[in-house]
């Protein structure tokens, strides 16, 4: 089964919180698939915890970076018209829109920890994968 992880998911493992075992139970038997643009959002998203002093120390950044690395993921393309489409539709930023087109075009089910997201991708016909109360 290919499941595609936004970057809300891949943080939650490589920043070991709370949501990390959701993800792990999810695609433990599971091909992680995600937008070939991943890379640059994990790296923002780290940046951010930096600027936000929650990483003080550069060595557990680059830790963060390799762990990332370690996670065997599916990059795909994604279709620029479509993912502005469904982000003027839904007026939220090209990143959150890369997982939902790919999700909706690749008949796969996302998974996400955010709530927008979920929001937007079971209007859209995406089936939804994350939710702290659903079984897994």
């Amino acid at each position: 089964m290919e499941i595609i992880v936004d970057a809300s998911a891949i943080m939650a493992v490589i920043a070991d919180e709370a949501e990390s075992e959701i993800v792990i139970e999810y695609t433990k038997d599971a091909i992680i698939v995600s937008p070939n643009v991943l890379a640059f959002e994990i790296a923002n998203g780290l940046t951010k915890m930096m600027k936000r002093r929650i990483i003080e120390d550069k060595g557990k950044l680059i830790n963060f970076i390799e762990a990332f690395k370690q996670i065997p993921i599916k990059l795909v393309e994604v279709s620029l018209e479509k993912t502005l489409e469904i982000a003027w539709d839904h007026k939220i930023y090209a990143y959150d829109a890369y997982y939902l087109e790919a999700a909706k075009r690749l008949h796969l089910p996302l998974l996400t920890f955010d709530g927008e997201m979920k929001k937007i991708g079971r209007m859209i016909g995406v089936e939804i994968l994350g939710e702290k109360d659903a079984s897994l």
